[in-house]
């Protein structure tokens, strides 16, 4: 019997920019399914998902393509529910497609890609000395905070993975990898990041530069096995 998995993003499915990656790394007879906590809405409902001043704001992709930012905890609330409609209905995982979201225990087991990435990242960490993150909003850079805390010194800076602009994409991550050179390690800390771009910053920053998406698809890989 092929396994089961449902992926969860806070924008809307299917996400195009970032499955098809994964599931490279799930094999061939994982049945995939997707769900967005914007899918169907209208105007006024995404309107009441909007920023508010001074609180974490999300970035996710529309299927359009386009970027819309999200408020943390609106959006976490409308993902639980989402998530929990899913719970007991034959799937092996439930996991959110995002690096910055708590999920409340659910019957079928849930991979929450913060604490993934974030425990992984505590752990490769130990030794440094200065860690460098990359997050999609500037307006994240100051209220972006791991899960699990590191020994060392962060340096966090920002590049979208939504930019429409292949040029100006191509810029920002250019920048961010060398703004972060003198890091030990850098970790791109949204799962909308693609191996394309880690490249591009771990060329322009000469340093080890973590995906977070691979991250959690290679823990999920071994769990469906």
């Amino acid at each position: 019997m092929a396994r089961r998995i449902a992926f969860f993003t806070i924008g809307e499915s299917p996400r195009s920019d970032v499955v098809p990656e994964m599931a490279q790394c799930l094999g061939a007879d994982v049945r995939i399914d997707e769900f967005g906590v914007l899918d169907g809405l209208d105007a006024a409902q995404r309107a009441a998902l909007a920023p508010v001043a001074g609180r974490h704001r999300f970035a996710t992709r529309l299927r359009s393509g386009g970027q819309i930012e999200l408020d943390q905890h609106a959006t976490e609330a409308r993902l639980a529910a989402l998530m929990q409609q899913a719970d007991g209905k034959g799937y092996d995982l439930l996991v959110p497609l995002c690096t910055g979201t708590l999920i409340p225990r659910m019957r079928s087991l849930v991979v929450e890609p913060q604490q993934v990435v974030d425990h992984h990242v505590a752990a490769l960490s130990a030794h440094c000395t200065t860690l460098g993150l990359i997050v999609p909003l500037a307006a994240q850079v100051d209220t972006f905070h791991l899960a699990q805390p590191v020994a060392c010194a962060v340096q966090t800076v920002h590049a979208s993975p939504y930019e429409a602009d292949p040029a100006a994409a191509a810029t920002a991550f250019d920048a961010a990898g060398r703004a972060l050179a003198g890091c030990d390690l850098i970790v791109m800390h949204c799962m909308g990041y693609s191996q394309a771009m880690r490249a591009r910053v771990a060329a322009a920053s000469g340093r080890p530069t973590l995906l977070s998406n691979r991250i959690v698809a290679d823990a999920l890989a071994q769990l469906l096995a």
